[in-house]
């Protein structure tokens, strides 16, 4: 039922995503049918495919969302994953201090809301503010190529623009976004800088596409996606400054080239000898460039995390080759999200190539960045891709674990993992089948966690260290020896602040993986 608040009509996005685990797997058919009360359909798909459309419909009415999918020639292996919706989006109500209104929030009658609304000044604009940016593209040499990849990124441009034009300024993004609690400055600016043509302020270069704002949003704007079409129309990338371990980029940028590809072992001659494949990712990179970096010995051994998710194969009797970076180059997750789309586009070319000639059909990593680039930005017909603490539970790792001693420990949710892949009860699962371990959770956790301060390898500052000593705050509120989380990245982000020295940080920061390998370990002895 839409309430009728006084107007005639209200705008709606209708629609259902379908996907499974398995590229290509099975024959699937969806069917989305919206209805009103005389049964007349208003909308559905066709061709027994999941779409989108937006649509206004009548005030005061009811209607009926139908939703049904088939599928066939499918194994127990294949997952399914799906979902619909409708969302109709309520009038700008402003209430009397001048503060946008959720009706989700008020239990005042349809009459007393009528009274607030106003016209929403930007819900109806089409603006202009990505044109200047994209006549870059008219410059590449074939003219045809260039005007082929100026109509699709004004396409994608127009697309988000019509995403910012949901916005009705509640604040909610800017009240949740992680930069916003410290740097004490103006608002959010990603509406504002797509009116007027800007790229500077939070949203370029500092925001961290954690996805807390797109988590708030009553409209679900997908800001990250918008930042990061922003980021790939800024000619050669982000400055120099942003970028706080350069050595480390150079490295990762130049393996992206063609004349690197002889430095790495071929599909003939690598050890493949199981269908399963871990790919380990930067790990060791980003071990040595850090302490390097930080001119100290550190404790920090993100290489662990390989040793330790090899000693929990072994243990549960499952055969993984190891697809080391002799092997694959870096998933580009870095180089994708400093809008350095090239770059990423050769790394993602070279390894899919190299992974669909390679027999792998399930490829594990524990890197929650890895994880996501190979599940969502990579196109692995036929592969399945699974973090590190999904393929433990879904292949029988064996739970009667007892630790050494009691002890008690918290869990971070790194956001790709977390708010991205929504994956949130496997790591917390296999936390609590261990005897003797106590798992507690911080005042800010699952999809309200907060960042580690630090994303692809950008804005590492005040900032960045002030969300980490908040979250260093909240791990100390919970009486915790250990904190665990699902990702090396968050590891040597968290490390990096313990290096300085401050003794009230004197809880130790493990992965998961590293975690549990430690209670195998102590089984086994």
């Amino acid at each position: 039922n839409i309430e009728d608040f006084g107007i005639s009509s209200v705008p709606a996005d209708i629609g259902c995503n379908f996907r499974t685990t398995v590229r290509a797997a099975g024959v699937h058919s969806q069917t989305l049918t919206l209805t009103d009360s005389n049964s007349n359909i208003l909308w559905s798909t066709e061709d027994g495919k999941c779409s989108a459309d937006s649509m206004y419909l009548d005030s005061g009415e009811s209607y009926t969302l139908q939703f049904t999918s088939t599928s066939n020639n499918v194994n127990s292996s294949v997952s399914m994953i799906m979902d619909y919706s409708i969302t109709v989006y309520q009038p700008l109500l402003i209430d009397d201090d001048g503060m946008a209104l959720l009706r989700s929030t008020t239990t005042l009658e349809p009459t007393e809301l009528t009274e607030m609304i106003v016209d929403n000044p930007t819900y109806h604009k089409n603006p202009k503010s990505l044109d200047a940016k994209l006549i870059y593209s008219l410059f590449i040499p074939c003219l045809g190529v260039g005007a082929m990849v100026f109509i699709l990124m004004r396409s994608m441009a127009r697309g988000y623009e019509w995403e910012m034009n949901k916005c009705y300024g509640c604040d909610l993004c800017d009240d949740a976004c992680p930069v916003r609690l410290f740097n004490a400055g103006d608002k959010l600016n990603i509406i504002y800088n797509t009116w007027n043509n800007e790229d500077d302020g939070v949203p370029l270069y500092s925001c961290l596409t954690c996805t807390a704002c797109t988590n708030a949003c009553p409209q679900l704007v997908d800001y990250d996606s918008y930042v990061d079409i922003r980021r790939s129309l800024i000619v050669g990338g982000p400055p120099a400054t942003e970028i706080p371990h350069t050595l480390l980029q150079a490295v990762l940028a130049a393996e992206a080239e063609e004349s690197a590809d002889e430095a790495f072992i071929s599909v003939e001659e690598y050890p493949i000898d199981s269908n399963i494949g871990y790919y380990p990712g930067c790990v060791d990179y980003i071990d040595q460039e850090m302490i390097f970096s930080h001119v100290n010995e550190g404790t920090m051994d993100l290489g662990d995390t390989t040793t330790a998710a090899f000693t929990l194969f072994e243990d549960m009797g499952s055969d993984v080759t190891y697809l080391g970076r002799d092997f694959l180059k870096c998933c580009g997750h870095d180089q994708k999200w400093q809008g350095m789309t090239e770059v990423f586009e050769k790394l993602k070319s070279y390894n899919q190539k190299k992974l669909g000639e390679s027999g792998i059909d399930t490829l594990v990593t524990s890197c929650a960045e890895c994880f996501k680039t190979f599940a969502m930005d990579y196109e692995l017909d036929d592969m399945k891709v699974m973090h590190t603490t999904e393929y433990l539970i879904e292949n029988g790792f064996d739970m009667n674990l007892q630790a050494e001693e009691d002890v008690t420990v918290t869990y971070h949710d790194p956001c790709r993992l977390g708010r991205q892949m929504n994956i949130y009860e496997e790591p917390r699962e296999l936390v609590r089948a261990v005897d003797g371990v106590e798992l507690v959770e911080m005042e800010h956790t699952k999809e309200d966690g907060l960042c580690c301060g630090v994303s692809s390898m950008m804005s590492c500052n005040e900032n960045s260290r002030a969300l980490r000593i908040q979250r260093f705050d909240e791990v100390k509120a919970t009486g915790a020896d250990v904190m665990l989380t699902s990702c090396p990245k968050c590891v040597s982000h968290f490390e990096c602040l313990k290096f300085e020295g401050d003794p009230k940080h004197d809880f130790e920061i493990l992965d998961i993986v590293s975690f549990l390998a430690r209670q195998v370990n102590a089984k086994n002895q």
